[in-house]
């Protein structure tokens, strides 16, 4: 048996996703995150009454499509490069 045989050849991997799937997620876990961080510091406004309520819904409603789209977009990202 040739030495070539018993080494198993390393496959460059090929990358996952249409866009670099790393910096997508990356990017989105970070947009994700800060929509998390303002939205408990609006929430404390609110509780506090320095912000309306409709204010408070408006902006978690907000947020909460943002971080739905970022998420979305990664998944999506990763199955379209498969």
């Amino acid at each position: 048996m040739d030495e070539k045989d018993s080494k198993p050849v390393a496959e460059k991997k090929k990358p996952k996703g249409y866009i670099d799937g790393r910096r997508v997620r990356g990017f989105a876990f970070f947009i994700i995150t800060l929509c998390v961080l303002f939205g408990v510091v609006v929430s404390i406004l609110a509780i506090w009454d320095f912000a309306q309520q409709g204010v408070l819904y408006r902006t978690l409603a907000t947020l909460g499509v943002v971080s739905l789209g970022c998420l979305l977009f990664s998944i999506i990202n990763d199955r379209f490069g498969e």
